[in-house]
């Protein structure tokens, strides 16, 4: 009989609980310890050491050792005082309060502290019980509330709503599909934000202080590419921001509801653009904020009455920094014939009759030499050119064309003079892609490929947009015909190698994935290098070349920051190890692992059947395998865990159930068919055992280890 999906939840006070629950731990303890003006929590000696004077240092350090932690406080003049709180693992979190009335301090009794803080664990963990959603175990939309009823007073903040709908209606697949999401989301934010479970399919992260820039490229296409990767069937995100500051209470509520109501809106459109998309609310509040927005109507017409009878001639938009469009058309206009300078509050465009492109932008630079001359400074204006005629575009297009090439420009810096081209359509592409925005995307990569049928930046940008909208045979094709101009393209190589993961073709990626590490270069970029170390040692544990994983994921472990970084390799360091013999080495990953994710069904049930072959008991082995089927029933390879456990332990009518279950997987086929042989010959039908053994020696690929135990049981 399967088990009930939602497992019961052993209530206890984490360290990371001190992080998600800190605004209400920090009132509790200011509620019972009169005076304290502010509350940290450090579960870091060496954090919260720079905090402290000198001389308490040493006593602060005593309080890290949890035997001395249930019963000791330290108090330090004048108003200070550090509060040990020892979690559910045996690890301590040290509150420090600041601001104490010295008098308070002075009367503190060891004994009536030891009660406060016995009382504040259990209203810590009663907080807990009421922001915790059993599913997912993730923090609630009461939690949520909480957050943005009390938003920072400074800095920046910002909602992130997830839709990670399950593959199929089932219930059963619903709850898993739910653990699975809180599991990758976690990876994905680290300490960096706080992960919500709101129902159905929708998660929340809420991010304090963070910057636009690293949101920006942390929480759009970046985030929807993860979350694709780790197979969600559907990925659509959206956000919405807020700098803040002191609001009255109703005001609060107000913008509350505003910004979630903002978030809301923007995951709908994500929604409506594709299967994984994601969209910026703020893209969609101001869209005349957008570089690509076009200029006035009223601007646009008065140009278009210029080029409507004309068979050859460029536009040309130019730009300065700080400087309206008036003012900069006043300087220009001067050196220019009459109506041939037309502007607005925010644009400037030429018009220049019968010119090519490359004689329109010797025009301009010679214009913009003499606006230096005259004014005698360097003014750095920038200009973008749009020629016609030029590929298949039609009059109508030459002034979006310009502001294209204007924003080509501005990689070259102000003062950049820049002809229209294929780049100018790559960029633009990434512009709409970064906005999550995929059909504009793809729609600027293909103009782009009309102007320049072999440029590999634009087929490996058209491929990534095909994969994004789920369109992965013509994906696969783009990035082929960038491999066949330029074989050693890195981009084009990893991204088929991707592709090939999706498709089940291992030994395919394989191939893909060292070329890619092969003809690596720093300019291709040192996160998308890490990327690929760590989906290639992925690949070598699927395929058991666990001497080949091990050298790249402690390379990748040793060069990650901090335990929510390094955490995704842990669980293959340990599966590696366990490969490669060492197993005690082994145990130590997969512990580790499991710190970083209580719920790693991969991790329990390889630690589970550690422990079993190490023989430190087999009960908990038991434990560990049953837990790691229960939260991931679907996986072939915990139920083979699961399997040899039981039949070490003698459960063999239940062993040789879960051996037929997981005989679908073709790559653990051997060792289930080891497996069935090991039960028979315990049942002692030595022919039937037999048989099996010959079929795993039948079998291609057979590693020789596999191969020895097989023959060893036929001998015997």
């Amino acid at each position: 009989m399967e088990r009930f999906p939602i497992p019961a939840i052993d209530w206890t006070v984490e360290n990371q609980d001190f992080i998600r629950f800190s605004q209400e731990y920090s009132r509790i303890l200011r509620e019972r310890i009169p005076t304290a003006a502010a509350v940290a929590f450090y579960a870091e000696l060496k954090v919260l050491e720079t905090v402290l004077p000198e001389e308490v240092r040493a006593m602060a350090a005593d309080l890290f050792d949890p035997g001395v932690a249930d019963h000791e406080t330290v108090i330090f003049a004048p108003d200070g005082l550090l509060l040990p709180f020892v979690t559910g693992r045996r690890q301590v979190v040290v509150a420090r309060l600041s601001g104490l009335d010295p008098l308070v301090v002075d009367r503190m009794a060891k004994d009536w502290l030891a009660e406060v803080q016995a009382a504040a664990f259990r209203d810590f963990l009663a907080v807990k019980r009421t922001r915790i959603e059993a599913v997912s175990g993730l923090c609630n939309i009461t939690h949520l509330y909480a957050l943005l009823e009390t938003p920072p007073e400074t800095g920046p903040f910002h909602l992130v709503l997830i839709e990670l709908p399950p593959r199929t209606r089932s219930s059963r697949d619903a709850f898993q599909n739910a653990r699975r999401a809180a599991f990758a989301l976690q990876a994905c934010v680290g300490d960096s934000g706080i992960v919500h479970h709101l129902g159905q399919c929708v998660f929340a992260i809420f991010l304090r202080d963070m910057q636009d820039e690293d949101f920006s490229e942390r929480y759009g296409s970046k985030l929807v590419a993860l979350l694709k990767r780790d197979g969600f069937y559907r990925v659509h995100v959206g956000s919405s921001s807020r700098m803040g500051e002191s609001l009255p209470k109703a005001a609060i509520e107000e913008e509350r509801d505003r910004l979630l109501s903002e978030a809301w809106a923007a995951l709908q459109t994500a929604e409506r653009r594709g299967p994984f998309t994601f969209c910026d609310y703020r893209v969609l509040a101001h869209p005349e904020r957008h570089p690509l927005f076009p200029p006035s109507e009223g601007l646009i017409c008065k140009v278009r009455r210029k080029y409507s009878r004309s068979k050859q001639f460029c536009l040309v938009e130019l730009a300065k920094e700080g400087w309206a469009g008036d003012r900069l058309a006043n300087l220009v206009g001067r050196h220019l014939a009459p109506g041939l300078c037309f502007a607005d509050a925010a644009s400037v465009i030429l018009f220049l009759e019968g010119v090519t492109g490359r004689e329109a932008h010797q025009q301009v630079v010679e214009l913009l030499r003499t606006l230096d001359r005259e004014t005698g400074a360097d003014l750095q204006v920038s200009a973008g050119i749009g020629a016609y005629p030029f590929a298949d575009f039609h009059k109508g297009e030459i002034p979006a064309n310009c502001r294209k090439a204007l924003l080509h420009g501005a990689f070259f810096g102000p003062g950049a003079v820049v002809e229209f081209d294929a780049v100018s359509l790559n960029i633009s592409g990434d512009i709409y892609y970064g906005d999550g925005d995929l059909s504009k995307a793809m729609a600027e990569y293909r103009r782009g490929l009309v102007c320049d049928p072999d440029n590999v930046n634009l087929l490996n940008s058209l491929g990534v947009t095909y994969a994004m909208l789920d369109r992965h045979s013509v994906a696969r094709e783009s990035f082929r015909k960038a491999l066949a101009i330029e074989p050693d393209n890195f981009m084009a190589l990893y991204n088929l190698g991707l592709g090939e993961v999706r498709r089940g073709e291992l030994h395919g990626s394989l191939k893909y994935f060292e070329r890619a590490l092969e003809v690596y270069c720093e300019d291709d970029g040192l996160e998308i290098r890490k990327d690929l170390q760590l989906q290639l040692a992925k690949l070598y544990c699927h395929l058991g070349l666990f001497d080949r994983a091990y050298p790249l994921l402690m390379e990748w472990h040793d060069a990650a920051t901090g335990g929510q970084q390094s955490g995704p390799a842990l669980r293959y360091l340990g599966e590696t190890c366990y490969g490669l013999g060492r197993k005690e080495e082994a145990k130590i990953w997969l512990q580790k692992a499991l710190r970083f994710n209580e719920l790693d069904p991969e991790a329990l049930s390889l630690l589970g059947l550690v422990y079993m072959e190490e023989g430190e008991g087999h009960q908990i082995a038991l434990a560990l395998c049953d837990k790691g089927v229960e939260l991931n029933p679907d996986n072939a390879a915990s139920r083979l865990r699961l399997a040899k456990v039981q039949i070490a332990c003698d459960m063999l009518a239940e062993a040789r159930q879960n051996l037929m279950k997981c005989r679908g997987d073709k790559r653990i086929l051997p060792e289930i068919q080891v497996c069935l042989g090991q039960l028979w010959l315990k049942l002692g039908r030595k022919r039937q055992a037999d048989r099996w053994f010959a079929k795993v020696l039948q079998s291609h690929d057979l590693s020789p280890e596999l191969a020895g135990t097989a023959r060893g049981f036929m001998r015997n």
